[in-house]
């Protein structure tokens, strides 16, 4: 039995040296203890008014070869601990009174809002955090919209904004789903009256815009020529500030005839485009074909409408369910040599929102005409079906690219990965400068020209 009690002594000893679970540490020490445990220290405070936010140190294991030092945050209020451990507080410092971005262990990381009301630490809770949101290492909680105003973007949502104070939330209405993947969560502009929302597809090269109300009904997208904003020219930079300011010179707000609020984008008009035929100019240049628009929308071409259900099913037969934003001529209309059948906009297929066109005509006969108005327009564009097999670990039309669109090598973009994916039976496929169109049959054995790809080509990155 001896040898048992020392033995478990002797266990109990080493665990003690190598975990450091002694009992006793040495109690807290300096301006802050009243507020630490025993063993955490202070290593930074900064003050506003009776608010302190503690840097706190705490070795757990004391000085054993398994210890470890933590760091957490303490938020103080006269002394007394508001918030007692979190991983960052952030002063919102568009206020003369101290307020601060605090996530609460406690609240799951929920993220909160304290500030001082009747000479008290008042906490409340951002129940619209709940998701998470973005940020970066300079705008952890939110990015500065305006003065005393910020904004929360969540992953495929549209997002939250908080305005104070009095604290107010809006939680952004999400456009309704289904909507042809546009993929348009990022918020551009906001309506004069604070009741209607711009949304785009990206912060830094957008191509499309949408605006939902705050009860969620929407008007139909206007898509653009994809915009490659200026970079940004660090990861502390807010990604959002080039986008506003863009979108205050991209497009106005109007009312419709209906006293809704919508968009008008700049340069964007009938005859933009000049004297080509509208609807083959979408398949020819993403920069001047997508500076008119078919939507309903008060800045687009009119004479078209929606298609009833006969119309839909007549050209969508065995392509799918009914799209959200399908249109057709008020009159007959022909494009690459052949009767119009329905336009519509998508992003199901493609990397950005783009236009489709099903046409009553055979493919090849399609493909040779929209070859023919290449020409005719002067517009370098490479054939994939004409470019000779590949050799080698050469790249597929790698020299025909170079040599028609002046385009330097660059592997692993997106044209690559669509180029060596594409094959013969999938239809024809056409690179140009500014986009990437298919001519393919549908399913009814006419032909559609889908665009695949909207983007400058020539950028390496």
């Amino acid at each position: 039995m001896k040898i048992f009690a020392r033995y478990r002594w002797w266990c109990a000893a080493t665990f003690v040296l190598l975990t450091g679970c002694w009992p006793y540490t040495e109690p807290a020490t300096g301006e802050y203890a009243a507020v630490l445990r025993r063993g955490e220290k202070v290593t930074k405070a900064d003050t506003y008014g009776r608010f302190a936010a503690l840097s706190v140190e705490y070795r757990q294991g004391g000085g054993s070869l398994m210890s470890a030092e933590n760091h957490s945050m303490r938020l103080i209020h006269n002394d007394k601990i508001v918030v007692k451990a979190t991983d960052g507080i952030e002063r919102w410092t568009d206020f003369a009174q101290p307020v601060y971005f605090v996530k609460r262990q406690e609240d799951d990381g929920m993220l909160a809002l304290v500030h001082e009301q009747a000479g008290k630490a008042v906490v409340e809770k951002i129940a619209a955090s709940e998701y998470g949101y973005r940020g970066n290492e300079t705008y952890m909680h939110g990015f500065p919209l305006s003065p005393g105003v910020r904004y929360f973007p969540i992953d495929q949502r549209p997002g939250f904004l908080l305005r104070g104070l009095p604290l107010k939330i809006t939680v952004l209405p999400s456009p309704p789903e289904g909507d042809g993947h546009l993929q348009a969560y990022v918020l551009a502009a906001i309506s004069p009256d604070g009741a209607s929302f711009a949304y785009v597809d990206s912060e830094y090269a957008p191509s499309v815009v949408l605006v939902v109300d705050a009860d969620g009904k929407r008007r139909d997208p206007i898509p653009l020529p994809r915009i490659y904003l200026a970079d940004a020219p660090s990861y502390q930079f807010n990604p959002y500030e080039r986008l506003w300011a863009w979108s205050r010179t991209a497009f106005a707000w109007h009312k419709n005839g209906t006293g809704s609020w919508e968009v008008r984008p700049d340069g964007i008009a009938p005859g933009a485009a000049g004297a080509r035929d509208a609807v083959e100019e979408l398949f020819i240049s993403d920069q001047t074909g997508y500076r008119r628009c078919f939507a309903a929308n008060a800045a687009c071409l009119p004479g078209w409408r929606r298609p009833d259900a006969a119309e839909l099913r007549q050209t969508l037969a065995g392509d799918g369910g009914a799209p959200p934003f399908a249109y057709v001529p008020s009159a007959p209309v022909n494009a690459f040599g052949a009767r119009v059948g329905l336009l519509l906009l998508s992003g199901r297929c493609c990397r950005v929102p783009s236009y489709h066109l099903y046409l009553d005509g055979a493919p090849a006969a399609v493909a040779a005409q929209l070859s023919a108005r290449l020409r005719e327009s002067k517009t370098p564009f490479v054939r994939v079906d004409e470019c000779p097999r590949r050799t080698g670990n050469d790249g597929k039309c790698a020299t025909q690219l170079a040599q028609q669109l002046k385009r330097p090598e660059s592997l692993g973009r997106e044209l690559e990965q669509l180029l060596d994916t594409w094959e013969e039976q999938d239809g024809v496929l056409f690179v140009m400068p500014s986009m990437v169109v298919a001519v393919r049959a549908n399913g009814r054995g006419c032909s559609v020209i889908q665009t695949l790809l909207r983007a400058d080509l020539s950028r390496k990155d």
